[in-house]
């Protein structure tokens, strides 16, 4: 299976096609699959690489060390490691956090940038993570996986079983050492929210109508980010790639033709 060793953990990928590459980031305690749509889509026409984070997946999962920054760092060894620069890069949620960073300390590299129901180093973490933060001292993993995936997927146990259960899925897998990380709570991490004004390239923004806690993240980081476009999803929460990937694909393949286009 393909690995790369960045000296901190071994991170697994996966790519697909050929072309203009695109570096796909998942999010909190979910993996590279749920960017499965994506992938058979894009790698028509561009390389596509998805890759589990540290703790997740099929990754390496260390006892420490799951900052954003550290997600930062992941990614550059990746990115030096398989030659990817220069590429496009989408991610959500904590995977837009490590986009967003990436791009403040690497915008050379990039060719564009998407988020999609992104968090960001220096936005408060929504009050269920939070709650769960200050719960998992006296939990086992099982037990912080059941109450986790019960809090975060209440929302599609009615409206999508299937992607419920999808997300699940990913969720199990997970090894449990981001919560219980000794480190968790004291990480310095800085403003991206601030530093988003630095960025300069093509930029999109994606957030689904009914993700209410991220809503203000993006229209703050569209505000920001200078001549950024952001797309407002209706009908739709915080899985907007899975929830609505017609539209998702279909958007993000426009502006990606422009970006190429331009180059």
């Amino acid at each position: 299976m393909p690995h790369v060793d960045t000296q901190e953990v071994s991170i697994y990928y996966e790519t697909k096609g050929r072309g203009s590459t695109i570096v796909f980031l998942h999010g909190f305690t979910l993996d590279r699959r749920m960017w499965g749509t994506q992938v058979e889509y894009f790698s028509k026409r561009f390389r596509t690489l998805v890759y589990d984070s540290r703790g997740h997946g099929k990754s390496g999962c260390p006892e420490s060390g799951y900052s954003r920054a550290d997600r930062v760092r992941d990614l550059a060894a990746l990115v030096e490691k398989l030659r990817l620069a220069p590429f496009h890069i989408v991610g959500l949620s904590m995977g837009g956090a490590t986009a967003l960073g990436y791009a403040i300390d690497h915008p050379e590299s990039l060719l564009s940038l998407t988020l999609a129901d992104t968090a960001a180093a220096g936005f408060q973490p929504p009050p269920k993570y939070k709650d769960m933060r200050e719960r998992v001292e006296s939990m086992t993993i099982a037990d912080i996986k059941r109450v986790w995936k019960r809090n975060a997927l209440f929302y599609y146990a009615r409206k999508n079983p299937q992607l419920r259960d999808e997300l699940a899925e990913m969720m199990d897998g997970h090894c449990g050492n981001l919560w219980t990380d000794p480190q968790r709570g004291t990480y310095k991490d800085r403003d991206d929210v601030v530093l988003s004004s630095k960025i300069k390239i093509p930029t999109l923004i994606f957030i689904g109508e009914k993700d209410k806690f991220f809503l203000p993240l993006a229209k703050k980081l569209h505000q920001n980010i200078e001549n950024s476009e952001m797309d407002i999803v209706s009908e739709v929460g915080h899985m907007v790639n899975m929830e609505d990937s017609n539209r998702f694909n279909m958007r993000l393949e426009q502006f990606l033709d422009r970006v190429e286009e331009n180059r």
